[in-house]
């Protein structure tokens, strides 16, 4: 995303409680004293990113004193007192304005999306964005901005699936491991079947979801296998403008998803199907009907939550914002699972073979990696609050 506005100071004036910027494209911001001591970062105080702080908020001033402040180049400087200067980078000030409006920027929502994106998929070639810089932080923008990119000319071999989905951040291994879904005779989770697969989210019923989910296709069924799947944000979107108090329920009510494994593990998480933001944006959705357990609530909300749920999953098996696609032998889809719901058609395992390895990344990982590539090229966007996803 480019700057849509200026990092350039205009002008700065100062008072003891505090600074104020006006910037080249008009707009103005304030910076309390005390926040702006809070965040100083010289060699005498230390810093926040690297956890080492020397002094303590209680041992600071409540209303601390600004005795000057001057604009550098790209930079404002604070005279404290007692020889102690704090330099601000203008791009950081920006980045961390405290309006309302740049509060809200920062906290971009995501665009959905419905069948209309099966007209322009996001494909990108993987040697491209393996080795191009700037490539890779489109791929990593249109991951965050749509919840899915599709990796073309992918190497099929097996070991190389952690190479490619470290494009995104360091694995995230649950007892899945790399997992291969393939049809199996004695299969432990419906993915090992060749079943038709209902949209649902992976892994519900952990307290912090997998984030982003690779699909590494090495081989594909000729007949059948294709890939389903929305965009929860669009879900959302659909159920608020139809059924408002069924979204409201729930995004309120938690619902339970559970799951025992063979291996002797058992997991129980209760958490609402919507995630929100402290803006009502809805940034996550956790769903997994063939999963749901009983739901815990006060009796007086039973049945609203079981009317809601009703509403929702009629919606999502209606097909409606539904896109199929044919993922291809050297393919690998890339996508939110907190946000993307996905599924599969079935297949004949008889006439073909289908063969997909997958893997997951964290939200965190994904973050940084974005955070990493803004703040190389000195964007204000390395502050974003990047979306918290689906949240218990």
């Amino acid at each position: 995303m480019a700057d849509s506005f200026s990092c350039d100071i205009k002008n700065l004036v100062h008072d003891e409680a505090g600074i104020r910027i006006t910037w080249r494209d008009g707009h103005r911001s304030r910076f309390p004293s005390i926040w702006l001591l809070h965040a100083c970062s010289c060699e005498s105080c230390g810093t926040s990113e690297t956890g080492v702080r020397h002094v303590r908020l209680t041992e600071q001033p409540r209303q601390p004193k600004i005795h000057g402040a001057i604009l550098c180049i790209n930079s404002v400087r604070i005279d404290w007192g007692g020889n102690h200067f704090s330099h601000f980078d203008s791009t950081w000030l920006r980045g961390h304005c405290l309006s309302e409006a740049e509060r809200k920027r920062r906290s971009r929502a995501p665009v959905p999306w419905g069948e209309e994106l099966a007209d322009n998929l996001p494909y990108m070639d993987y040697s491209v964005v393996s080795a191009d810089p700037e490539a890779h932080l489109e791929f990593l923008e249109t991951l965050r901005d749509k919840g899915v990119v599709f990796l073309r000319d992918v190497p099929v071999e097996r070991e190389r699936t952690e190479e490619i989905a470290g494009l995104v951040g360091t694995l995230r291994i649950t007892n899945y491991g790399i997992f291969e879904l393939e049809a199996k005779p004695n299969p432990e989770i419906v993915g090992d079947m060749a079943v038709p697969l209902a949209l649902h989210s992976d892994e519900p019923y952990r307290i912090e979801m997998p984030g982003i989910t690779f699909f590494h296709v090495i081989r594909q069924s000729e007949f059948g296998g294709d890939s389903t799947m929305a965009d929860g944000i669009w879900l959302a979107k659909i159920l608020k403008e139809r059924d408002p108090d069924a979204f409201e329920v729930l995004a309120t009510i938690p619902a339970r998803h559970n799951r025992t494994l063979a291996e002797g593990r058992t997991f129980d998480v209760q958490a609402p199907v919507f995630s929100r933001d402290r803006f009502g944006q809805v940034t996550g959705i956790r769903i997994n009907d063939r999963g749901m357990a009983p739901i815990d609530c006060p009796l007086d909300r039973v049945e609203s939550f079981y009317d809601a749920l009703r509403t929702l999953l009629k919606l999502i098996y209606s097909g409606e914002g539904r896109v199929t696609v044919k993922l291809r032998q050297g393919e690998m889809m890339v996508f939110n699972n907190q946000r993307l719901l996905h599924g599969r058609e079935g297949f004949d395992p008889r006439r073909s073979h289908r063969h997909v390895r997958s893997c997951h990344v964290d939200l965190d990982e994904f973050h940084s990696r974005l955070r990493t590539a803004y703040r190389e090229r000195n964007r204000w966007e390395a502050w974003m609050n990047m979306t918290s996803g689906a949240r218990t």
